[in-house]
């Protein structure tokens, strides 16, 4: 784990501050950050049940 592209990742692109992505658990930061590339087009978004959408 790279904490150094974590906090670039959560700063410069999803911008939150230092402090916000620090006491985030890595699941919440890495849920975040898949909706982000999903939403733009960078991911492919997998399927999903609908049991995981609530």
């Amino acid at each position: 784990m790279n904490i150094a592209r974590l906090l670039y990742v959560g700063g410069k692109i999803l911008n939150y501050s230092e402090n916000e992505v620090f006491r985030m658990t890595l699941r919440k930061f890495y849920m975040i950050y898949n909706e982000y590339l999903e939403l733009n087009g960078i991911k492919k978004k997998e399927n999903e049940s609908l049991l995981d959408m609530f």
